[in-house]
């Protein structure tokens, strides 16, 4: 995801050594280092497959905008000393224009549905 130009925010964590006030809302960019540390020591997956931890793409290169988080709230699910559950929920967001838009010969998912 991140070789792909694809900004996602860590919104939910689940997992022993990812601490919700540390870790939500945190990039996968910012996260990669400390997520390949967690796979050593405790066989975390990386990419989360095992339910360690969620993402929200904010942005990619196929939209044609992308989401700013305005304002949200961590909601803990479960206060585990060792492995809390928590997500972030979001309470306000908008669009903003990119700087560099999808270039006018890219196909989105919608071309290719209507084509």
């Amino acid at each position: 995801m991140i070789s792909s130009n694809i900004q996602a925010i860590i919104i939910k964590v689940a997992a022993l050594g990812l601490d919700p006030d540390k870790h939500l809302g945190k990039t996968l960019d910012q996260m990669e280092p400390y997520l390949l540390e967690l796979s050593k020591k405790y066989g975390v997956h990386v990419c989360g497959e095992g339910g360690e931890y969620e993402t929200f793409t904010l942005d990619c290169p196929l939209f044609k905008k992308k989401i700013i988080v305005d304002s949200s709230e961590v909601v803990t699910h479960s206060a585990d000393a060792f492995a809390p559950v928590a997500y972030l929920r979001f309470l306000e967001l908008h669009l903003e224009d990119k700087v560099s838009p999808v270039p006018d010969n890219c196909r989105t998912s919608n071309d290719i549905h209507n084509s």
